[in-house]
């Protein structure tokens, strides 16, 4: 990947930019698709980072599109309440990893679905 872009809500681009990182702030995730759909396009390499709540509102024909993209890379950004129970916080990071690296692993603790 030649760069890596951020998609966030307006509320917190300049958050990541203070950071030094290249984030792009949308209203709406139809703003957020136009750019999708112009990267894939335009086959730019690039790693996507992605809020998780603006991820959850694409639909599946995108997905797919990226996922099958080999110029682009996908990351979802948690940006939910951290607050919670430790178990549903361990859960929700472990998900997060398996989606990121595409693998079915099993975590130190996890039981085989069995518990």
């Amino acid at each position: 990947m030649k760069k890596l872009v951020v998609v966030t809500k307006l509320g917190q681009v300049n958050g990541y930019r203070l950071a030094g990182i290249n984030a792009i702030g949308v209203n709406d995730i139809d703003a957020a698709r136009r750019l999708i759909v112009s990267w894939l396009k335009d086959k730019a390499e690039i790693l996507l980072a992605m809020d998780d709540s603006l991820f959850l509102k694409l639909d599946e024909d995108l997905i797919s599109r990226i996922y099958g993209s080999n110029d682009m890379l996908l990351v979802t950004i948690p940006d939910g309440p951290v607050s919670g129970a430790e178990d549903s916080r361990r859960q929700r990071i472990y998900e997060m990893i398996r989606h990121a690296t595409g693998v079915q692993i099993r975590f130190k603790g996890e039981g085989n679905g069995t518990r």
